[in-house]
């Protein structure tokens, strides 16, 4: 899936500012989006503790490095008899929310889709209410439909608009497919919580942040990957179909609030090394970092040139991290 902030390019040369670790050493990423370091971390042998406020992004996670394999599905199973995927991607709904909000009142997927869609919504939200299904089962379920549908979607990246004709990669089919989980011989764990939260509540060798660097909200930006993860019927409105209610809003995008928020981080951290990755351009400048970090240990800085993500092909779409390490 295409995320805004997504280190994909970067997973390599975060694992080597890291350095030798024994296995089983434990990685914390409180910041962890949908998974993407800390999925490759886990294949390094660390023991991944990964966190975010997100419901959607929450379940990326369960699915890519809280799970090992891929879901028995016992009791839906042993009710159906069917193969989960297969099953799946034959359904077809003849109407519903999310065809009528984000098809035919908004371009985001093509009818046909649109139409596969809303069947996999329907019985996945079924197999939750009527218990043939866990929560971990319903998360795994749910991550695998949201990355199947943003293949198919009908836009630049993020939710917050559609194109105005339909792109090449809409009118491709949609079709279902599982995401992959990770093996490792240590236990995951992924958490529904407060960045400040999970790092005071869990000590770490690694601790890698990686927060916002602006006022962008991501729970407006991915609308609907949280509506279908949340598993309640929408009230959309605008343009983009951004549903009406009170989301918690991080306050590392909020100006008034982020130095004191990173401030407490820090104090609660209980780590050998810390990994802030940022941006000079962001909501922290760099000598407030430089000077924050400093009072917890030793500081050295990186800098990576990698491909950026933009929502625009117009634009030059070169990227510079900045990575300061912490030898506490």
């Amino acid at each position: 899936m295409r995320y805004l902030g997504s280190k994909t390019l970067l997973v390599e040369q975060i694992h080597a500012l890291v350095g030798p670790q024994p296995d089983g050493s434990v990685f914390c990423d409180p910041f962890g989006g949908i998974g993407t370091v800390g999925r490759y971390m886990k294949q390094q042998g660390f023991r991944v503790l990964s966190g975010d406020l997100l419901q959607f992004a929450h379940f990326f996670q369960k699915a890519l490095i809280q799970f090992d394999t891929l879901p028995a599905f016992s009791k839906l199973m042993a009710e159906t008899n069917c193969n989960v995927e297969h099953y799946l991607n034959q359904l077809i709904a003849s109407h519903g929310w999310f065809i009528e909000e984000y098809c035919e009142k908004r371009s985001f997927f093509t009818v046909d889709n649109a139409k596969h869609i809303q069947g996999c919504i329907n019985a996945i939200w079924y197999w939750r209410a009527s218990y043939c299904i866990d929560e971990d089962e319903y998360a795994f379920l749910i991550a695998s439909l949201i990355q199947s549908m943003d293949r198919v979607a009908n836009t630049a990246g993020t939710y917050y608009a559609h194109l105005k004709h339909y792109h090449r990669k809409a009118l491709q089919p949609f079709r279902f497919q599982f995401l992959r989980p990770v093996q490792s011989e240590f236990q995951c764990k992924c958490f529904l919580e407060d960045a400040n939260v999970l790092v005071r509540r869990h000590e770490c060798q690694i601790l890698y942040l990686d927060p916002p660097y602006n006022t962008r909200d991501y729970a407006k930006y991915y609308h609907l990957p949280e509506t279908i993860a949340r598993g309640i019927i929408p009230k959309p409105s605008g343009k983009s179909g951004v549903p009406i209610r009170q989301d918690i809003r991080s306050p590392y995008i909020q100006r008034s609030k982020i130095k004191e928020a990173f401030l407490d981080l820090l104090a609660a951290s209980h780590s050998q090394i810390i990994l802030f990755h940022y941006t000079d351009n962001g909501l922290l400048g760099e000598q407030f970092i430089r000077e924050t970090l400093s009072e917890f240990g030793i500081v050295s800085e990186y800098y990576f040139d990698c491909k950026g993500y933009r929502t625009s092909s117009i634009h030059p779409s070169s990227s510079r991290h900045h990575v300061y390490k912490v030898i506490l």
